[in-house]
């Protein structure tokens, strides 16, 4: 006879209370990745031991929601509260490795037993206190409770949140003993600081039936205020329709995180969504779900969908996916350029032209985002809600029509294709600091004008030059008017321009003289012909320049239907 729990209880328990336990705590492989950074990290540090040093009796770290396994009885999954939970198990751990290193292997053993696992009498395995989830716990328990110290080349490969784990592990120890140096009775102090953990360290604890009581606990903390991640919402809704494909929902969903990467889930659902029903905001996507997937049926077509394009979305994050296998270079050099300018506003509309689009068609619309992202968002800083309402309306076009050549697709998007002249005065005068899109930007500048296209400029083998320098020496003073400030001239594209880096070695802040006869009079880029045949550079010369290079601009980021 199957024992009727309570439906949802909670109780104000300590962090030592809550690990004594005689049970072992699972984040289920559906929530999603550990994704605390530093800042997380020190605050929760820096917020412990000052609630420690001011002899606060209670510290408060919120709540954590839990509900029973239903194979297991001596395991509670974490449905909220995983990154708390696994940031206090490496305190712990950092204060167990400590121990050692000060030769007191049975305290840190102490610890290990009473806050971090037990080793089974028969098998001598470690039974984990704290189990994250398929993509996190192998490394966490390699790491935080085995003190395996992984190898650079070892993290190249994890995925971005075994990175972070790693990283905040590192982060702890640091600080720990930074914490240890400043006191002078280092084992007065850990023993403090365990005992502040264990008992004066506190949280509520919320223990549901279910994982359908679990979806209440979250819009129940949403309404509130706390800050839970829209997917997090979605995904628990999605949950409590699953009936008895619980295990099926469960398995796409964490294929979906794999795939799209954690901190990327509320993004995909967005875009997905604006792809096929409507603008929404972030907040607002969550509501708008609800009130088009209301039954059990609709819930599992939905993440069956999420997952088949799942595989889509990723390959407009990675070029190196293997969806571009059979397109041309075009195509992974177009959707490099996107990552570069840091834009996803495209992506409703490029998910609604894979879907069903040939390797030519997907090619040619990644080159028409590239040349609006960079006309509109790059060069002339429009509105980027505008945008995004154009990339759905088209989207939702495309999808019912099943056109998905580059002239139609052009018509439903010729309102954000900012024409040349606006363009074109935009680009004259914009500022290109950030190092990565100058280059970029040269160097397409640079092939356009090669005649020819062997010569083009190579990204590893140039190098970004500021022909007046950032820091000009006196030999630059007349350079520039009395009253003009350097930093709105020295970033103009009019004073940029790419040498070979044998060429450029040495040239720093020379004057222009002696740039211009070892640098740009030497090179063979065909965009410093114009830079060595004057004999002088001032803000005229770079003024005259940027306009200049706008009209060459206007044609290499054209799109004529």
């Amino acid at each position: 006879m199957k024992l009727t729990r309570k439906k949802i209880d909670s109780t104000a328990e300590s962090i030592g209370e809550i690990l004594r336990k005689p049970v072992s705590y699972k984040v289920p492989v559906n929530q999603r990745d550990f994704a605390w950074t530093d800042e997380e990290i020190d605050l929760l540090w820096t917020d412990l031991t000052t609630a420690l040093r001011n002899g606060r009796t209670q510290y408060f770290l919120g709540a954590i929601v839990v509900s029973p396994n239903e194979d297991d009885p001596t395991i509670l999954e974490i449905v909220d509260g995983q990154q708390r939970m696994a940031a206090l198990s490496m305190i712990f751990a950092a204060i167990a490795d400590a121990w050692r290193k000060a030769g007191e292997s049975t305290r840190a053993d102490d610890i290990g037993r009473d806050f971090l696992g037990v080793r089974d009498r028969r098998t001598r395995e470690l039974v984990p206190k704290l189990s994250l989830n398929e993509t996190n716990d192998p490394v966490f328990q390699r790491v935080v409770h085995g003190n395996h110290k992984p190898t650079a080349s070892e993290k190249k490969s994890w995925p971005k949140s075994n990175k972070l784990l790693a990283a905040a592990f590192d982060r702890i120890k640091i600080k720990l003993d930074a914490w240890l140096k400043g006191q002078s009775d280092v084992e007065e102090t850990l023993i403090e600081l365990e005992e502040y953990l264990d008992t004066n360290a506190n949280v509520i604890r919320i223990e549901v039936g279910d994982e359908s009581d679990a979806f209440v606990i979250f819009e129940t903390l949403n309404d509130r205020g706390l800050e839970l991640a829209v997917s997090d919402l979605v995904k628990n809704y999605l949950f409590s329709l699953a009936d008895t494909h619980l295990d099926l929902f469960k398995k796409h969903w964490a294929d979906i995180s794999l795939l799209v990467g954690s901190e990327n889930l509320t993004a995909f659902l967005r875009h997905l969504w604006l792809s096929e029903h409507e603008v929404v905001r972030d907040k607002e996507l969550y509501r708008s779900l609800r009130t088009r997937i209301k039954s059990k049926p609709a819930a599992r077509q939905f993440v069956e969908r999420l997952r088949r394009v799942a595989d889509l979305y990723a390959a407009l994050m990675n070029t190196d996916h293997p969806y571009w296998a059979d397109f041309p270079p075009e195509a992974r050099k177009y959707l490099e350029a996107l990552l570069l300018f840091k834009v996803s506003q495209f992506r409703p509309l490029a998910l609604a032209v894979m879907e069903g689009g040939t390797p030519e068609q997907v090619t040619k619309m990644l080159r028409q985002m590239v040349v609006i992202s960079f006309r509109y968002t790059m060069v002339s800083s429009l509105n980027a809600n505008e945008l995004e309402r154009t990339y759905s309306d088209a989207a939702l076009s495309i999808r019912k029509n099943s056109t998905r050549n580059p002239q139609a697709i052009f018509k439903l998007i010729k309102d954000v294709y900012v024409e040349d002249k606006r363009f074109g005065e935009d680009f004259a005068t914009r500022s290109f600091a950030k190092s990565q899109i100058a280059r970029y930007v040269l160097i397409e500048l640079n092939n356009s004008m090669e005649k020819d296209a062997a010569k083009g400029a190579k990204g590893d083998a140039v190098s970004l030059e500021h022909i007046l320098p950032k820091n000009p020496s006196g030999s630059w003073a007349a350079a520039l008017r009395s009253a003009d400030d350097p930093d709105e001239w020295v970033e103009q594209i009019g004073n940029l321009t790419l040498l070979e880096k044998k060429v450029n070695r040495g040239l720093g802040n020379k004057d222009f003289a002696t740039k211009k006869s070892k640098g740009y009079g030497p090179s063979e880029l065909a965009i410093n012909t114009d830079v060595a045949a004057k004999s002088s550079w001032t803000w005229k010369e770079i003024q005259a320049r940027s306009t200049a290079l706008a009209g060459v601009a206007s044609n290499v980021w054209k799109l004529a239907y």
